[in-house]
């Protein structure tokens, strides 16, 4: 049976070339749709990628934000692509974005890959086998919600619901822990919770790419994951909230 390591070191070296391949080149960026922005510089990474992973693994469906945003994960074997994931903060000069990607089968993530170009900081993830950083074994935090940082998503310019959810729930949170956080890249929230660096992120999406890789990083460092309503967490779901304890899980989905 498929554990995912194959794919996991594909991942981390197709990542890394990727970036050193087109990462430097010149962005032009470009409105995207509502406050939102895509860059020469994501379709040139998406290809990148995309196109290593048919070479090398033919058959298999790459669900990408740019070339291909499919709203489910197929049957069979599929990656999801996040080429840059916080444009907007790459193309403003912000070092807070990063690279993710995952692999699944039958809609199950197997291995996912994070990478933050400018810590050069690669967090990895099998199912079943823990979460990593740079080879070396992360784990969520022990802090106590009283201590706990905790991240959020962007605000929703697209769905009216997300954006009033979202309000209302970061004014239940922040009176029961330290601090709240924006970093505005996804990629950037997960990995950092699942370092220990903060206990806890919360966002509203159903995009495949911004979720997967997260998802399994986050699980596999001993997070606890959890719909934004409070039940198990699922695709299907409106939003995804990581807590690195169940005292904290339980502050972010009253």
């Amino acid at each position: 049976m498929n554990d995912g390591k194959k794919e996991l070191a594909f991942l981390c070296r197709i990542v890394k070339e990727a970036w050193k391949t087109c990462g430097g080149a010149e962005m032009n960026a470009r409105d995207k749709g509502a406050f939102d922005l895509v860059t020469d510089v994501d379709f040139s990474m998406e290809k990148f990628i995309s196109s290593a992973i048919e070479e090398n693994f033919a058959g298999d469906v790459v669900v990408g934000e740019e070339l291909n945003p499919l709203r489910e994960l197929p049957a069979g074997r599929s990656w999801t692509v996040d080429p840059i994931d916080g444009t907007v903060n790459m193309a403003h000069g912000l070092p807070l974005f990063g690279v993710q990607c995952a692999f699944c089968i039958e809609g199950v993530p197997l291995a996912a890959a994070i990478y933050l170009p400018r810590f050069d900081e690669m967090y990895t993830a099998v199912r079943g086998f823990g979460a990593k950083l740079n080879g070396t074994e992360i784990k969520v935090s022990a802090r106590p919600a009283k201590d706990a940082v905790v991240s959020v998503g962007d605000y929703s310019h697209k769905t009216l619901s997300h954006a009033v959810g979202q309000v209302e729930r970061v004014g239940a949170i922040y009176d029961n822990v330290s601090k709240m956080r924006h970093f505005g890249a996804a990629s950037v929230d997960f990995a950092w919770f699942a370092s220990g660096r903060t206990d806890g992120f919360m966002m509203y999406t159903r995009n495949l790419w911004d979720l997967v890789p997260g998802w399994l990083l986050s699980a596999e460092a001993g997070g606890v994951v959890r719909s934004i309503n409070g039940g198990e967490y699922k695709l299907s779901e409106e939003g995804i909230v990581v807590a690195a304890s169940k005292e904290i899980a339980d502050i972010m989905t009253v």
